[in-house]
């Protein structure tokens, strides 16, 4: 019969054992996703149309600045 000493550490090996499983799976979930952002950069580039909605809205966001009195 085996002690309550050797039981325990029996558990504790076999929890070792599981979070180091997880903590790889963890980190190769972490390695494979990439930010948000970077799904999406890049996206337009060499784009004519993106690029005059962009001109567009500049001149737009520029059209309600204040302008300076002379």
């Amino acid at each position: 019969m085996k002690t309550s000493e050797t039981r325990l550490e029996d558990r504790v090996t076999a929890l070792e054992r599981e979070l180091r499983k997880v903590k790889s799976e963890l980190k190769a979930t972490r390695q494979e996703s990439q930010p948000w952002w970077e799904r999406f950069a890049g996206m337009f580039k060499n784009d004519a149309l993106f690029d005059k909605v962009v001109k567009v809205g500049r001149a737009y966001r520029r059209s309600l600045a204040p302008r300076p009195r002379s």
